[in-house]
């Protein structure tokens, strides 16, 4: 069996994972200090991962200072790194219904607080921004977010990576944890089956793990010892917080779906993310477009297949997607069906995420379940974990974060502007 020994170890090498991985690396450098980082993961490359797996928005306007802080902090990040992230500032256009206007009117006061750029215009207003919207019927109006848009969630994840890797964390691949070994409320050891390559067959061979565990399967026990241990393992967390003796109830993985089409009478150049009162979200993807529902009927479970189907006149695609574009613009009456693909949420009963130490150890961490937004909040999510890893609180910017904590410090964070 092959053994390693590090000082921090990540299980999870996600957009999340990644993160923190560069800025626990970062963090020590800069107070010139060194330790042994490592992330282990099941499937790097991400085939399956809800990294690669999602829209692509960034936002800032929740509810919670929290989310906002976070998602604020990583925008003002990523608007540094713009071109090597592919960072389009371009905003998000919300078509809200009348219960959406007034939450997003409720919560304007704490936008302008946090210095956000948002516009909201009433209902009459919209063919002034959105001209090809022709039917106003069930919008009591649009808000323009400014500071936000769409981001490359590859390029994101690859540039955490090649940061982390300058500054000697490494990377294992194709490892199923199997066992976590406990001691006095500490986790000690990590014990995995790294999977041998298996040619033409690999990604079906790692979706039967993500679905369904431990299957059979050609492989090599590996150890790896830890200092402190990070879960970064998204919707897949709660399996790895069972290994540890911690039974998590809160965290859910739920199917999300989206598909590509093509329509080249809707020009969406100058836009970021759209977003109809019927909660189908839209942007334009090359020279295609995006589209996604949030079916909240959808049961829990680990489902990565694709079910709405395509153009035929009862499929889900057709009702969840294009017929209520298709009702808001009328130039989406024809289309042609590209492809479609199923991602995880990793939901939470108050749709906001886990950071902080988990409760009942000395030396394990958590930071996942964010609900859809662990690409826009990466940035600052990472920032805040090794804050709190190495100092034991977080930066005046992030001081919210506190809240995200399995004690829910300030009550639930219910976010109700939520895709």
């Amino acid at each position: 069996m092959s053994d390693y020994s590090f000082d921090f170890l990540f299980i999870g090498g996600g957009i999340l994972g990644s993160a923190g991985a560069m800025a626990l690396s970062k963090r020590l450098e800069e107070i010139g200090q060194s330790a042994r980082i490592a992330v282990i993961d099941l499937d790097l490359e991400g085939e399956h991962s809800s990294t690669l797996k999602n829209a692509g928005g960034v936002r800032a306007t929740w509810r919670n200072r929290a989310n906002i802080e976070l998602c604020k902090y990583s925008i003002d990040f990523y608007e540094t790194i713009r071109d090597e992230v592919q960072f389009r500032e371009l905003g998000y256009f919300w078509m809200h219904d009348r219960e959406w206007w007034e939450e997003i009117n409720k919560n304007y006061p704490l936008y302008k607080e946090y210095g956000l750029p948002v516009e909201l215009h009433p209902s009459e207003a919209v063919p002034e921004f959105l001209p090809f919207v022709d039917n106003l019927e069930g919008i009591a109006g649009l808000s323009i977010s400014r500071k936000a848009g769409l981001i490359d969630h590859y390029s994101l994840r690859e540039y955490y990576r090649r940061q982390a890797r300058k500054r000697g964390v490494r990377f294992f691949d194709r490892c199923f944890v199997k066992k976590i070994m406990v001691n006095d409320s500490e986790a000690r050891e990590v014990i995995a089956d790294q999977l041998k390559k298996s040619g033409d067959n690999k990604s079906e061979q790692i979706k039967k793990y993500l679905v369904n565990g431990e299957v059979e399967a050609s492989k090599e026990e590996i150890s790896f010892k830890c200092g402190t241990l990070i879960n970064t393992a998204g919707a897949w967390s709660p399996r790895i917080s069972k290994l540890y003796g911690f039974n998590d109830e809160e965290i859910k993985p739920r199917r999300r779906q989206m598909v590509v089409i093509k329509c080249p009478e809707v020009d969406l150049s100058s836009y970021g993310i759209l977003i109809d009162t019927s909660d189908v979200y839209f942007h334009k993807d090359a020279e295609n477009i995006l589209a996604g529902y949030s079916n909240m009927d959808e049961p829990y479970g680990y489902n990565l297949e694709y079910g709405f189907g395509g153009l035929e006149e009862d499929s889900l695609f057709v009702r969840y997607i294009w017929l209520p574009l298709y009702q808001r613009i009328s130039k989406f009456e024809r289309v042609k069906f590209l492809r479609g693909w199923a991602g995880l949420y990793a939901e939470t009963p108050d749709r906001s995420g886990y950071l902080g130490k988990v409760p009942g150890f000395k030396n394990i961490y958590e930071c996942g379940a964010h609900t859809g937004r662990g690409l826009m909040i990466s940035y600052g999510a990472g920032t805040a974990l090794s804050d709190l890893i190495l100092e034991g609180k977080f930066r005046e910017e992030l001081k919210h974060a506190k809240d995200l904590s399995r004690e829910r410090p300030s009550g639930d964070l219910f976010e109700e502007l939520h895709l």
